[in-house]
């Protein structure tokens, strides 16, 4: 096969030389010898042609162009003559680039995904920066070693420094505080978590700046490759300074509160007694005038409401205190229970109407003091709001499982929104005008719910103008001693 061709297609000084150092395609050798010896023009490729028309006016140029799928260049000159430098024929070189072309065509798309990629990654970086930036909360990658390679502007106002200072120092050398000096000991321990566990890890940690200390949660997981080695660590830092001194704020109101329920309740109680003893003196003498019989009543009553004035508050602490309010349980009849509390309303109230109604075997596990005090300020709750209506009271120990109370009276319907509100403590006056019935704490329904729930049961209450308003005590037969 030849590769190169010196002619001259006219005139007597017209040869052809012939190199033969490199292999050329059969059909493409075949194109220019019939251009050069049969003018076979038609034949060739245009590029071809051309080139050859202009290195036969003194012109060198390259043509390429596709023979038999077979990427062709050749490079065309003029065969100058000697004495005058005139053209006296071409030469031309042609050489197979097939695999060269296709080569360079899969290096420029290579290099166009390349791009395509590194854009798509620098957009995604910028994206991802943005959101960094924009997230609340201080965001740290650092080494394994711990030192710093990311920093966001939270962190940055968490730590009290700027980016600068935090990019390449150490997390754990940062001024970490804690009262028994193990503040960097914690910091590395956290560290040492998220490189050697899989999951995440969650620590406090308390920072001095220059603002004071800061109280931080953190969070830091470690980023691994595929053979599942430790290449970064995403630290978060969540600043909880807030939260934790509102907190600290809000225990200690509480407890003052306890203590001051406590003292008052265990306090008043004394005096009570006295006023109580006193009164059932003065009712034994026989010289009383009905003035006197009057104001010892008018006594009575008053000493009454403030003994359950106490009970409550005394009742509201116990539900604050480690393990819930109290119970005492035995075995008891919950029909026996509500006859014993309806029979004390009446007493207490001799013009309301106070029906029961009982179903079932009523034998389980209570404490019979609770459930007739939760009755009872159920009772009372429906003789203050319920009208002047009668009141229902249903004891149904029908379910192999579960006994229920329920006090059922009349009166103005309590909205949808306000029936979850009932058994919140402090929820006086909640069910609508109740300027003439304002002698209490608020606290009775609250520990209605709280005696319901030290059996392992629940209150709730349901209120429709059709139906009117039921209260529901549901405790299981054999109460477990649970809190609320």
């Amino acid at each position: 096969m030849l590769d190169r061709l010196v002619c001259s297609p006219t005139g007597p000084e017209a040869g052809v030389g012939v190199h033969t150092s490199r292999v050329l395609d059969r059909s493409a050798l075949r194109q220019v010898l019939s251009f050069l010896f049969f003018r076979e023009a038609s034949a060739l490729p245009a590029e071809f042609a051309e080139g050859s028309r202009r290195a036969a006016s003194g012109e060198a140029c390259d043509a390429e162009f596709v023979s038999s799928g077979r990427c062709i260049l050749a490079k065309v000159h003029p065969v100058l003559r000697p004495s005058d430098h005139e053209p006296i024929g071409i030469s031309i070189v042609a050489i197979d680039v097939t695999d060269e072309r296709a080569a360079f065509n899969k290096v420029e798309e290579a290099n166009r995904l390349v791009a395509d990629l590194l854009a798509d990654a620098t957009a995604k970086k910028h994206s991802l920066s943005r959101l960094i930036e924009s997230v609340q909360q201080g965001l740290l990658v650092v080494d394994p070693s711990g030192r710093m390679k990311l920093v966001n502007q939270a962190a940055e106002r968490i730590l009290g420094h700027p980016r600068q200072a935090l990019i390449g120092a150490k997390f754990q050398d940062e001024r970490w505080w804690s009262e028994d000096g193990s503040g960097e000991r914690d910091a590395g321990a956290l560290l040492h978590q998220a490189v050697t566990q899989s999951d995440l890890f969650e620590a406090e940690l308390c920072v001095e700046t220059a603002a004071g200390r800061a109280a931080l949660v953190a969070d830091a997981t470690a980023l691994r490759d595929a053979r599942d080695r430790v290449e970064d660590v995403v630290i978060s830092l969540r600043d909880v300074t807030a939260e934790r001194h509102e907190l600290e704020v809000a225990r200690s109101n509480l407890e003052f509160q306890q203590q001051i329920i406590g003292i008052v309740g265990h306090d008043l109680r004394n005096p009570l007694a006295t006023i109580t003893g006193s009164i059932s003196l003065l009712r034994r003498q026989a010289t009383q005038t009905p003035t006197t019989v009057t104001s010892l009543d008018r006594i009575a009553r008053s000493a009454a409401r403030m003994a359950r004035l106490i009970s409550d508050l005394l009742d509201y602490a116990r539900t604050h205190a480690p393990g819930g309010m109290p119970i005492i349980l035995a075995r008891a009849d919950l029909h026996a229970i509500c006859k014993d509390s309806i029979d004390e309303c009446r007493g207490a109230h001799p013009s309301s109407a106070i029906v029961l109604e009982t179903t079932g075997d009523a034998t389980g596990s209570w404490d019979a003091d609770r459930i007739e005090q939760a009755l009872t300020n159920l009772i009372t709750n429906a003789i203050q709001y319920g009208a002047s209506s009668t009141i229902r009271v249903q004891s149904i120990a029908s379910a192999p499982q579960v006994v229920a109370i329920k006090v059922h009276n009349g009166g103005a319907v309590i909205p949808g929104d306000v029936l979850p509100e009932l058994f919140k403590a402090y929820r006086r006056g909640i069910r609508g005008d109740t300027s003439s019935h304002r002698s209490g704490l608020g606290l009775g329904l609250f520990i209605v719910a709280q005696i319901a729930a030290a059996h392992g049961g629940r209150a709730y209450a349901e209120s429709s103008a059709n139906d009117g308003t039921t209260f529901t005590i549901e405790i299981p037969r054999a109460a477990g001693k649970k809190g609320p």
